[in-house]
């Protein structure tokens, strides 16, 4: 399922075609994903019936090395 992600403090969107890509930006590139606001991209045919909601992106955190 396609999501989209908008940066909490400039409003930036970016568009992946799963939440594996959108997570893994959000940390590398983005400041981590606490920064970003995760939504499923409405029209997407990969889950018939399901409406634009919030994606559930759980966090995990690695020791600081």
């Amino acid at each position: 399922m396609a999501v989209k992600i908008t940066h909490l403090a400039s409003g930036q969107q970016v568009r992946f075609a799963n939440a594996d890509g959108a997570r893994r930006y959000a940390e590398i590139m983005g400041g981590g994903v606490d920064k970003w606001r995760f939504t499923i991209v409405p029209g997407d045919t990969g889950t018939p019936g399901m409406p634009a909601a919030v994606v559930n992106v759980p966090v995990w955190r690695t020791a600081a090395r």
